[in-house]
């Protein structure tokens, strides 16, 4: 792959992280939900249905990954969300709703791994594996704004109604599709091809688990990350129930809720110095930052909570991207999406067990 090929290869990843993050319908599904008069239990039982997928095939989509390839793996990510927007814009009842949720899910678990483990391979072929820290904080960087827009733009979802807010997903699908087809499968993949598909799924199952088996700096690293971007996510998701409280106008919402994911831009920035830094102090340092933007909440002060959830994203991706950086170096690249993987299901693990506790602790 010449130079020319690998600045085409990571464009196309930048420009599909924005294209899967702006979709109106994605950032107002639970306002779109309630507008179409569901109520918040059945909000709450899509959420769960959600997360049940996740965890059931978040492993699984790593291994299809590194075993059938990570191109492959990414336009069936882009699959599943069209299939999701699709069922969810012209199949009424609270059935249909449900197996869109599920296909959501699985449009996160096939992009998750896929993308950064495309993106390392791409570089590592050509031995500029040290460009990676500058890609993933870039790709940081437009998920954050991409996101960001499209929370900011949800209300449009809302006035349009769902059916045209998911022809918009569709559409956005569709582009994805045609923007993913043009990637290159890494080598790590392509040399595989002759062997037989049931060796080629063992050899990856075996050989991810063999890794973490004796690996516990790597299992370690996984569990930390998670920990703290389970405290950001959970911190951002309550401040959306706990701001208005604060006796703020509806309209001031939405822009102080994308101040606060602002957060995640800073800290992707100020990752690309911290490298000097080890894992572990980055850890103590991150984690603190997180639980002083956690604690700001309890003030019951808008715009001290809403630097504490500046600060928290801050945190979570500063994190997240040395942590990112780290687990690439160490794993052994056929089994990269696998490993990684690996890490999105410890932190559904972490939600699932911090949700309840974080819902009694912000109902104080």
């Amino acid at each position: 792959m010449t130079a020319d090929s690998i600045k085409e290869q990571l464009r196309r990843l930048y420009l599909s992280n924005i294209i899967s993050n702006i979709s109106i319908a994605g950032a107002a599904w639970v306002l779109l939900l309630v507008n179409d008069g569901y109520s918040l239990i059945q909000v709450g039982l899509a959420e769960t249905v959600f997360h049940i997928v996740s965890l059931a095939c978040e492993i699984p989509s790593g291994v299809f990954a590194d075993t059938l390839g990570r191109k492959k793996s990414l336009i069936l990510s882009s699959l599943s969300a069209l299939l999701s927007a699709l069922i969810r814009g012209f199949f009424p009842g609270f059935a249909f709703v449900l197996v869109s949720i599920a296909f959501s899910a699985l449009s996160y678990n096939f992009a998750s791994g896929s993308d950064s483990a495309l993106a390392y391979d791409t570089l590592l072929e050509k031995k500029r594996e040290n460009e990676y820290d500058r890609y993933i904080s870039n790709q940081t960087i437009i998920y954050r704004i991409a996101s960001g827009v499209a929370t900011l733009a949800a209300g449009i979802a809302v006035m349009i109604g769902n059916r045209n807010a998911q022809i918009i997903s569709i559409g956005l699908a569709l582009i994805n599709i045609t923007v993913l087809s043009g990637l290159k499968e890494n080598m790590v993949i392509t040399r595989k091809k002759n062997v037989s598909l049931g060796k080629r799924f063992k050899d990856t199952y075996k050989g991810a688990w063999c890794f973490l088996k004796g690996n516990t700096k790597v299992a370690g690293l996984i569990f930390r990350n998670a920990l703290v971007g389970a405290v950001d996510v959970l911190l951002l998701f309550f401040l959306q129930a706990k701001l208005p409280m604060t006796g703020i106008p509806n309209w001031l919402l939405g822009p102080l809720l994308f101040i606060m994911s602002m957060g995640g831009i800073v800290g992707a920035r100020l990752s690309r110095n911290a490298g000097r830094y080890s894992l572990r102090k980055l850890f103590a340092i991150c984690l603190t930052i997180a639980l002083a933007g956690l604690f700001t909440e309890f003030t019951g002060i808008w715009y001290l909570m809403t630097i504490g959830g500046f600060l928290t994203s801050l945190a979570d991706d500063l994190l997240q991207i040395r942590s990112d950086i780290a687990l690439n170096s160490m794993v052994p690249a056929e089994q990269r999406a696998t490993l990684i993987s690996v890490n999105s299901f410890c932190f559904s693990v972490i939600m699932i067990f911090m949700s309840p506790l974080a819902g009694w602790v912000f109902s104080l």
